[in-house]
């Protein structure tokens, strides 16, 4: 199966697009909002850029996980997974961003626009995914908000 299974392709890629991330925590340390629209358009601007690794990617990302990429993809993701979560403690303890956990960021953030992306990527989506990242953007740091409030609200 390692001969048919792309595994440092798809490794290579997810590494090469956590990198970009990272960088924009870093550009964006200070200004959440501004980090949360950049990653929106990170993710379409990543799929615009090579439609076939970003297919190969959604394909294969499974199978790299539970077989022969497990080891470093499990490793990447937790160094990723940290930097994620640095940002995000820095961006809610300086009171720029309400807190709300990880898992709720990443759907408001990463939910719309892989399914955005997978629309365009199936040609169900004419105009080019980008052309949506305001858009995505301004309603993904809208949902953070609205989270927050509600999170808050709760407690």
């Amino acid at each position: 199966m390692n001969d048919e299974l792309p595994v440092d392709e798809v490794l290579t890629a997810l590494e090469e697009y956590q990198q970009r991330t990272i960088d924009l925590y870093r550009e964006n340390e200070n200004d959440p909002e501004s980090c949360v629209k950049s990653l929106v358009r990170l993710h379409l601007q990543w799929t615009e850029e090579d439609p076939e690794r970003a297919k190969m990617v959604s394909r294969y990302r499974g199978a790299v996980m539970a077989g022969p990429g497990r080891e470093r993809l499990t490793a990447s993701n937790a160094a990723y997974f940290e930097q994620s979560k640095r940002w995000m403690k820095e961006a809610t303890g300086s009171g720029r961003m309400p807190s709300v956990s990880f898992n709720i960021l990443h759907a408001l953030v990463f939910a719309p626009t892989q399914e955005l992306a997978k629309h365009w990527l199936g040609g169900r989506l004419k105009k080019r995914p980008t052309e949506y990242a305001d858009a995505m953007g301004d309603a993904a740091w809208a949902g953070i908000l609205a989270a927050g409030t509600s999170l808050e609200a709760s407690r």
